[in-house]
């Protein structure tokens, strides 16, 4: 069995210090935490939607933001992956454009396309053609050295392009958030950091040579859709996921066949959860278990959403990684996505 310790043994298969990286990352939640309320940005005004634009981990952020705030968003928000915003998108619109390395074409184009469009713009990315954009059109970004992600991965930038986004947007006066609960939720993932890594060095084993069926519900969306990516990405595994209450209206009868399948669910599950969804996530076990599959429930200990949400992506973070490394995988390379887009070039 791989040594998680054995230093040497372990940069064969992670030469970009992908664990490293993972180790350190509360130094670059602080870091960027501090480094995004620290800007001086203007007060973004007359705008009733806002339309968010990125791709795989950059657009992170869009996910947790809208997950984390719920019914609390001032407006109505879209998440668009694609070349171009929708045609809705007008002088009233905010538009969010998010690059971790600033090259991302899909991006790049939808900020010509809100351009054309007279939207409102801000920008977040650690630099190339998109920071330039932000430049040359006095678009209000949050630019990032990224210096505290060694591995140079966009996946591990969390620091940067969740949490920046959320500063970023509070400090334009999109949304009105308590920052000092944010700062409060990095500062008690210091003291959880060691036990929830002591757990996924455990906890990994579980979804060896099995499916991550994970399901989540309200403030905790966003890291379903993200944990998933990460078991994709970084440990190189088939992976899905599915949310509370949807999941009660068609998934229950869905867990009959085929017999056997190699499925292992996790539930992302919380005391901060409204008390219906606390009664859905026990029944949602039980029918579970009663189809014959185990079921693991990771259970966070936070008095904010955030703590949750903090305490939730590390432990995912530090599971996919195990996971990719156990398989004898380089975490850090995606080499049929990086195949992909050589072809498409």
């Amino acid at each position: 069995m791989l040594d998680f310790n054995n230093t040497e043994e372990i940069l064969k298969l992670d030469p970009q210090r992908t664990l490293e990286t993972t180790e350190n990352a509360l130094k670059q939640f602080k870091a960027a935490w501090e480094e995004v309320t620290k800007l001086d940005v203007p007060k973004i005004e007359g705008i009733n939607k806002v339309v968010f634009c990125g791709m795989g981990a950059s657009v992170y952020g869009a996910l947790a933001l809208r997950a984390l705030m719920g019914r609390n968003l001032p407006f109505p928000t879209e998440v668009i992956s694609d070349y171009f915003v929708p045609d809705y998108v007008d002088g009233n619109t905010l538009v969010v454009l998010t690059s971790y390395s600033g090259t991302t074409e899909e991006v790049l184009s939808c900020a010509e396309d809100a351009k054309a469009k007279n939207a409102k713009m801000v920008i977040l990315t650690k630099g190339g053609p998109l920071a330039e954009f932000a430049k040359d059109n006095n678009v209000p970004a949050y630019i990032f050295d990224g210096k505290l992600n060694i591995a140079g991965i966009p996946r591990l930038g969390n620091g940067y392009t969740i949490l920046g986004l959320i500063g970023l947007l509070s400090r334009t006066k999109v949304i009105d958030i308590e920052e000092h609960e944010v700062g409060s939720a990095i500062t008690r993932l210091e003291d959880k950091f060691q036990e929830i890594k002591e757990a996924a060095v455990v906890e990994f084993k579980l979804f060896e040579n099995k499916i991550p069926v994970i399901f989540a519900a309200e403030h905790l969306s966003g890291n379903a859709q993200i944990f998933r990516n990460q078991f994709n990405e970084t440990s190189k595994t088939f992976s899905t996921h599915f949310l509370i209450p949807d999941l009660n209206h068609h998934l229950m009868e869905g867990l009959q066949f085929p017999k056997g399948a190699p499925l292992q669910f996790v539930i992302l599950n919380s005391q901060n959860y409204s008390e219906k969804i606390q009664k859905r996530v026990q029944l949602t076990k039980e029918v579970i278990k009663q189809n014959g599959y185990d079921v693991h429930e990771f259970i966070t200990s936070g008095q904010t959403v955030y703590d949750d949400f903090l305490e939730t992506l590390q432990f995912g973070s530090f599971v996919t990684l195990y996971l990719g490394l156990a398989y004898e995988q380089n975490p850090a390379i995606n080499p049929w996505v990086d195949w992909f887009k050589e072809q498409l070039a």
